[in-house]
């Protein structure tokens, strides 16, 4: 009978046990407000939480990145535009300084503003974005322009990932666009054999300065174009990226998101449930229930 008894004891007392624990799982879901709180909770779900919170986290990373190659790029495209303006500038005084009713006091004063639009394209060519010259390629940390107008940047354009897979040019290289490397027109070049046409008097020096204006406003167009097809592009991803998060975010939600209702109802219901159970077990045995748990 003893036996049978102890059994009985035991029996209660694990009852009692399983319902204490189960009220503080819901205790602690509600505190958390989680339902899964370690792996051991639920290992297939927990599994599924990390692996969306990590994409969740490599999504935030490249969102990060499309911002600061958009304001890269904006940059970039500031300063081509105002290297547009200064080109165009170059091409009304090479027209005015190629009429024929130019003099060679006409073309000193225009040699003056050749020089200082020279100066300013050289400084717009060393144009910066967080500290960096970003049309020196990878020697981003020195000019890309010396003040002679010589390119002084490697041939390498600066580049950020945008996904697990893809990256994105967040400059032009300067060699190219304002150099003149891989076949197009040295703006720099061209301006300052303008400029030393206009000090020769040399009217044929400054009719050849007009076509490789030209050629060097198109350079500078195709740059600024090619900026756009990038900043479409990065938009485009940052939408894409957007909606990947929201859904993961909303699959965190479903697995890992606790029903306080459900939670809070639980709770009273087992907290009725455990009172009941110590009230019988305290009419079954003359030993209080309380003092066996002790």
């Amino acid at each position: 009978m003893r036996v049978t008894q102890k059994l009985s004891y035991d029996r209660y007392v694990s009852d009692l046990l399983l319902r204490q624990e189960k009220l503080y799982n819901i205790n602690k879901q509600i505190s958390s407000g989680r339902k899964v709180n370690a792996p051991s909770d639920d290992p297939v779900n927990a599994h599924k939480i990390l692996t969306s919170k990590s994409l969740i986290s490599q999504f935030g990373q490249y969102e990060r990145n499309i911002g600061y190659a958009l304001s890269h790029l904006g940059i970039a495209e500031q300063a081509l535009d105002s290297a547009k303006d200064a080109v165009i500038r170059l091409q009304e005084l090479a027209v005015t300084a190629a009429s024929g009713t130019a003099t060679s006091e006409t073309r000193d004063m225009i040699k003056t503003e050749v020089d200082n639009l020279f100066d300013e394209l050289v400084s717009i060519g060393n144009t910066r974005f967080d500290n960096r010259y970003i049309f020196a390629g990878y020697r981003s940390d020195a000019p890309a322009f010396d003040p002679s107008g010589a390119f002084q940047g490697d041939a390498n354009v600066q580049a950020i990932k945008i996904g697990s897979s893809a990256s994105v040019d967040m400059a032009l290289n300067g060699g190219e666009v304002f150099g003149g490397s891989g076949g197009g027109t040295d703006i720099m070049a061209t301006v300052a054999a303008f400029s030393a046409a206009l000090a020769a008097d040399d009217g044929d020096g400054v009719r050849a300065a007009i076509d490789g204006l030209e050629a060097g406003f198109a350079q500078l167009s195709k740059g600024v174009s090619d900026i756009g097809g990038r900043v479409s592009r990065l938009n485009a991803a940052e939408q894409n990226l957007s909606v990947y998060k929201l859904e993961l975010q909303s699959t965190v939600s479903v697995l890992e998101d606790a029903d306080m209702a459900e939670l809070i109802t639980d709770l009273k219901a087992g907290e009725v449930a455990l009172q009941a159970a110590l009230a019988s077990a305290g009419r079954v045995f003359s030993l209080s229930i309380f003092d066996y748990l002790r």
